[in-house]
C-alpha cells in the first residue's frame, strides 16, 4: 500500500477515456509519484459523439460538473500566451492547496464549455499551443510532480 501525505488532494479530469500505451504508463507513473506527496486521481467522462462542436462542449460540460465540489478549488486549462513558469505555478499550487483539494478540468478535442470555464475559481494555461488532451494530462501531472517537489526540497524540483 502506498504512503499518503497529508494535504489537500488533487484531482485530474479528462474528457475522453485515457489513452493506452505511453500515455497511460507515463500518467500512471506521475500519478503514483505525486500520491507519495499527495492524495490524487484521475477521473474521466465520456467525450460526446454530438455532431456540432458547441453541442458537444455543452453535453461534456454537464458531464464535468459532476466533479465540482463546492469546495476547494476547480481549475480550468485553456490554451493562452500566459503559461506560467514552474515557479509560479508551484506558488498558485500551493496557494491553492491551501484552500482545499484542488480539481483541474481537461477538456476534450473542443475544450471546456464557456459556461464551464465561467463556474472555475481559476485557470490555467499550459502553453499557447493545442495540445491533445492525453499530453496535456502528461504535462500538468509533471509540472504539479515538480511543484510539489519543490514544497519539499525534492531536488527534481529545482528548476
Amino acid at each position: 500500500m502506498m504512503a499518503r501525505a497529508p494535504g489537500a488532494a488533487l484531482v485530474f479530469v479528462t474528457v475522453g477515456k485515457p489513452g493506452r500505451g505511453p500515455y497511460l504508463e507515463l500518467a500512471e507513473d506521475y500519478l503514483a509519484r505525486i500520491g507519495h506527496m499527495a492524495p490524487c486521481r484521475h477521473r474521466w467522462v465520456r467525450a460526446s459523439t454530438r455532431r456540432r462542436p458547441e453541442e458537444r462542449q455543452r453535453e461534456e460540460a454537464a458531464a464535468l460538473r459532476e466533479h465540482l465540489t463546492g469546495r476547494g478549488v476547480s481549475v480550468a486549462l485553456e490554451i493562452g500566451p500566459r503559461a506560467p513558469t514552474s515557479q509560479a505555478l508551484c506558488r498558485r499550487l500551493t496557494s491553492w492547496r491551501a484552500r482545499g483539494t484542488v480539481v483541474f478540468f481537461i477538456g476534450g478535442p473542443d475544450g471546456l464549455d464557456a459556461s464551464l470555464l465561467a463556474e472555475c475559481s481559476d485557470r490555467l494555461a499550459l502553453s499557447p499551443l493545442t495540445l491533445p488532451h492525453d499530453l496535456a494530462l502528461i504535462v500538468l501531472l509533471e509540472q504539479c510532480y515538480r511543484a510539489l517537489g519543490v514544497e519539499r526540497g525534492h531536488p527534481y524540483g529545482r528548476h
